[in-house]
């Protein structure tokens, strides 16, 4: 508890980068700040708010300013102390905004350096030409940033990720990450020369193991981003967005038209991945693709099940094999096709081969046909179970409190404070400081983990509703599916497994389980090779 007798301050600093020396800087305001308040007996600390690595154009993102705001407005605090005015805030509105807003709650902000005392009468005047300022310096260091880097860009040095699939970016300058440029050839080689689309060919590179720049699986529009990348054919073009202004530092999307912006493009800027008639090819095809979505003429993939055939004994792809025939099609393990039926060890440690058999298109389009019907007639029993599962998450996804854990916080917090007032004052040493602080950070880190465990769990819940109910919603459309469309098996299928012969399971998009079918092959009689698939049983699991 503070003493009545004594004016509570609070102080606030901040710098504006995450630089060693900057950190520094905040480290040794905050020092100044915490002696400054001890030397007045008439004044109690509150606490040094700070934000480090933040721009001091907007508040929307300073929570140390924004928490101490906060605490003004339930009475925590009778005065305010910061260095500047730039050092408050870089933006006159929000400057003027705040204070006028604190010296309605009876708070005065003492601006250090530059004299103010929102008290005096003619402190508004004075901050606001001192705020005026520091907006406009702001405003200048932004141009002189922004020409510093245009100059940059024209001489060809490149900003933006340090890496990207297929290059890394090393002091301004791309170079060629060898595997990972197979990876690019291999897309547009998928994508012109083999004719699939870029859903066909991120489903394939994930069953093939490959990730993505940050370890990520390839998404349907990453696919499309790195088809258009002009760094792959050798050319730079820079400055592609860009912030509107250094006060709201909105970004938009440069279309070049701006002539203070340009777009800064190199031809031959560096050595690429693949040619540039590679290149062209591919964006002719984009935009010949993309007309006919616009047109409402979807691209066909070759196969409905492309990239969604996997071995349930290696976890391999499956592929297409043999005859190319519709009635005698197969898939097989691609791992059995390159390794062999004996498993054993590659050069690299890694197991290969399988004894996985092939199966016949015939198969798995009858065994999706099956699956299809079976959801339609047994609708109301599946929405039944999810309806279940909808009603167990929502009586566990009780919302959990989190304030008791941050005023814990807050609690220890003023002890760490209060810790730093007692050794300013020579009650205790440095060293007894530095332990009773270590205790204090260590009860805070397990306070602020519980909070966040306890967020991710809300945020768990409330996902799995959103799931469930997307689910129900998929299933209300099962009842009018054309349970003969490969159209239909091609939105609807989401994997399937094939294990040993006869055995195979398939997990659809509109359902968050699968089906276990068994089935039968059998040879006509008195037929040329002609075989009946008959599903034997089907189960949920």
């Amino acid at each position: 508890m503070f003493k009545q007798d004594k004016k509570r301050v609070a102080a606030y600093a901040r710098v504006s980068t995450d630089d060693e020396d900057q950190l520094h800087s905040l480290s040794a305001q905050r020092a100044f700040f915490s002696e400054y308040i001890s030397k007045h007996d008439d004044w109690e600390l509150v606490e040094v708010y700070y934000d480090e690595g933040i721009t001091g154009t907007s508040t929307k993102k300073r929570d140390g300013f924004n928490r101490m705001i906060a605490d003004c407005e339930k009475g925590k605090i009778d005065t305010i102390l910061t260095k500047e005015v730039s050092r408050f805030a870089r933006n006159t509105v929000d400057t003027l905004s705040f204070t006028r807003h604190l010296k309605e709650l009876k708070i005065n902000v003492i601006f250090m350096n530059d004299g103010i005392d929102t008290n005096d009468k003619d402190g508004e005047l004075r901050l606001t030409i001192m705020a005026s300022i520091a907006q406009e310096e702001s405003r200048k260091t932004s141009e002189r940033v922004k020409w510093g880097i245009r100059r940059q860009m024209e001489k060809g040095y490149v900003y933006g990720y340090s890496h990207m699939l297929g290059y890394r970016i090393t002091d301004g300058k791309l170079e060629i990450i060898p595997e990972e440029a197979e990876i690019v050839r291999k897309i547009f080689h998928k994508y012109v020369f083999e004719g699939k689309g870029s859903s066909i060919i991120s489903n394939e590179l994930n069953a093939e193991g490959h990730t993505s720049a940050r370890g990520a699986i390839f998404r349907q529009d990453s696919i499309v981003r790195i088809l258009k990348n002009e760094k792959y054919c050798g050319d730079l073009i820079q400055w592609k967005r860009y912030s509107t202004d250094f006060l709201s530092k909105k970004v938009v999307w440069n279309d070049g038209t701006n002539p203070d912006i340009p777009l800064i493009e190199q031809k031959e800027h560096h050595e690429p991945i693949i040619s540039r008639e590679i290149f062209e090819a591919a964006q002719e095809l984009l935009e010949k693709r993309g007309k006919q979505s616009r047109e409402g003429r979807k691209y066909s993939q070759h196969y409905w099940h492309s990239s969604r055939v996997y071995c349930g004994k290696c976890g391999s792809a499956f592929g297409i094999t043999g005859s190319k025939n519709l009635k005698n099609r197969c898939l097989r393990c691609i791992n059995r096709s390159k390794y062999g039926t004996v498993r054993k060890m590659n050069v690299n440690g890694v197991e290969v081969g399988c004894d996985n058999k092939f199966i016949t298109e015939k198969i798995i389009g009858t065994c999706m046909k099956y699956v299809l019907e079976y959801v339609r007639e047994e609708r109301e029993g599946i929405s039944e179970e999810l309806i279940e599962d909808l009603n167990l998450i929502r009586s566990n996804a009780v919302a959990i409190d989190t304030k008791p854990l941050q005023e814990k916080i807050d609690s220890i917090m003023k002890k760490k404070h209060s810790a730093i007032d007692l050794m300013l004052e020579g009650i205790i040493t440095k060293d007894d400081l530095k332990a009773q602080v270590e205790i204090y950070d260590a009860e805070i880190e397990k306070l602020s983990l519980q909070i966040n465990k306890n967020t991710d769990l809300t945020e768990t819940h409330r996902e799995q509703l959103q799931e469930i109910r997307y689910y129900l919603t998929e299933m209300d459309k099962a009842e009018n599916i054309d349970t003969d469309s490969f159209e239909v098996y091609n939105s609807m299928l989401k994997k399937i497994v094939v294990h040993d012969k006869g055995v195979i399971d398939y997990y659809l998009n509109c359902i968050p389980f699968g089906f276990h079918l068994t089935y039968k092959n059998e040879r006509i009689p008195h037929t040329h090779n002609k075989h009946e698939v008959t599903v034997i049983s089907c189960e949920m699991i």
